[in-house]
C-alpha cells in the first residue's frame, strides 16, 4: 500500500503529516505501507524535511513532479509510480493533513470488509482558524450531504484501488482533478465511506491565500470541463442560483409587500419567498450541526458563518468561471495537448 502526500511550499505541514503517519497503530510504516511525497517544486525546506524522515524511514521517498503547473499532473505521476511498484492500494493525502493513529489501518479494514469498495473516503475534521470558520464545510462537504460520499471522495482524504487506474486516471489540469476522476467512475466503481479513517486538515490562512485557492480551484474546473467537451463546469448552475438567492428573497418580499397583505395567498412571490427562506433555514441548521461535529473549537451559531462562506464561495465560483471560460477557450488545444503529453509520457491513454 502506498500513501501519497501532495506538497508545495509547506515544510511545516509536511513535517506534521509525516510525523503522524510514522506513528500509525495497527500497521507499521515501511512494513505495511510506504510513503511518496510528490512536490510541486517547493522553494522552502520541504525536501530537507522529507530527507530527514527518510533517514529514519527508508520507505519515504520524495520526488519533484515531472510536469509543473498542476495537481493533476502530480497525481498521474504518482499513479504511475504506484502501478510500477505493484501497490494494490493508494491512499491520497496532503501535507496540510495530520492523520489519526488508526488512519491507515481503518482504510485497510474498509477494503477487507464484506463491502465491495473501490474508492473509500475518510473522515475529515477542520482545524480552528479565522477563515476556517467560514470555509470549514468545503473539506467536509461529503459529511454535509451524505449522498456525496456515494459519488465522490475528496482528493486529500481517500483510498483508491490501483486496478481502477488501468481504465481511469486524472486529467492533467491545475486543480479539481479529483472531481473529474470521480465523474469518470460513475457506474464503474463502488464508493464507500470510512468514519474511522480520520484526519485534521486546514483551510487557507489569509485572504490572499483564499483568493488564490478559489482562483486555482475554478481554473481547474474550467480546464476539466473544456477537456470533456463542456463550456461550463457541472456545478456552475447551482452555485449561480445560490449566489442569486438573497436577491430572489428580496424581490419576492418586495412583491408580497406591494401586493398588500390581504392578497398574500394569491401572489406567487409568496411561494418563492417561503421556499427560499425554508431552504436557507434548512442549510443553516445543517451547517450548524456540521460545525459542531467537524470543526475543532466549535462556536454556537457558526452555521451563519458557514452560510456566509458558502455565499462567498458562490461569488468566487461564478466570477472565476465566467472569467476562465472566456479566456481558456482560446487555449483549448494547449490544454488538450498538455493532458495528452502527460498521459502518454507516463503510459496512459489520453
Amino acid at each position: 500500500m502506498l500513501v501519497v502526500l501532495l506538497n508545495k511550499d509547506n515544510a511545516g505541514g509536511l513535517k506534521n503529516a509525516l510525523e503522524s503517519l510514522s506513528k500509525q497503530s495497527g500497521v507499521s510504516i515501511c512494513v505495511d505501507f510506504d510513503v511518496l511525497v510528490v512536490d510541486g517544486w517547493s522553494t522552502d525546506d520541504s525536501e530537507q524535511v522529507a530527507e530527514e524522515f527518510k533517514s529514519r524511514f527508508k520507505c519515504i521517498n520524495f520526488i519533484k513532479q515531472r510536469f509543473k503547473g498542476g495537481v493533476g499532473q502530480a497525481r498521474v505521476e504518482a499513479v504511475k509510480y504506484g502501478m510500477d511498484l505493484g501497490y494494490d492500494l493508494i491512499i491520497w493525502g496532503d501535507s496540510e493533513n495530520e492523520y489519526s493513529e488508526n488512519y491507515v489501518s481503518s482504510f485497510l479494514k474498509c477494503f477487507n470488509s464484506e463491502r465491495s469498495c473501490d474508492v473509500c473516503s475518510g473522515s475529515t475534521y477542520v482545524r480552528d482558524s479565522f477563515w476556517g470558520m467560514l470555509f470549514y464545510w468545503y473539506h467536509t462537504y461529503h459529511h454535509l450531504f451524505k449522498f456525496v460520499s456515494r459519488r465522490h471522495a475528496p482528493g486529500n482524504n481517500k483510498a483508491v484501488k490501483t486496478s481502477l487506474y488501468k481504465k481511469h486516471t486524472y486529467p492533467a489540469i491545475s486543480r479539481s482533478d479529483d472531481f473529474f476522476f470521480s465523474l469518470s467512475l460513475h457506474g464503474n466503481a463502488e464508493f464507500c465511506y470510512c468514519e474511522e479513517a480520520s484526519l485534521v486538515t486546514t483551510v487557507p490562512k489569509s485572504l490572499k491565500e483564499v483568493i488564490a485557492w478559489q482562483r486555482n480551484r475554478v481554473k481547474g474546473l474550467v480546464e476539466g470541463s473544456l477537456l470533456t467537451g463542456k463550456k461550463l463546469p457541472p456545478d456552475f448552475t447551482p452555485w449561480f442560483l445560490f449566489m442569486l438567492s438573497p436577491l430572489m428573497v428580496l424581490i419576492a418580499y418586495l412583491a408580497i409587500m406591494s401586493a398588500g397583505l390581504a392578497s398574500l395567498t394569491s401572489v406567487p412571490a409568496e411561494v418563492v419567498f417561503l421556499a427560499c427562506l425554508a431552504g436557507l433555514t434548512y442549510l443553516i441548521i445543517k451547517l450548524e450541526l456540521l460545525a459542531r461535529e467537524r470543526y475543532l473549537r466549535y462556536r454556537p451559531l457558526q452555521g451563519f458563518l458557514g452560510l456566509l462562506g458558502m455565499y462567498l464561495h458562490s461569488i468566487f465560483t461564478v466570477y472565476y468561471t465566467l472569467k476562465f471560460a472566456k479566456t481558456l477557450k482560446h487555449h483549448l488545444n494547449e490544454i488538450k495537448e498538455r493532458d495528452k503529453q502527460v498521459k502518454e509520457y507516463f503510459g496512459f491513454t489520453a
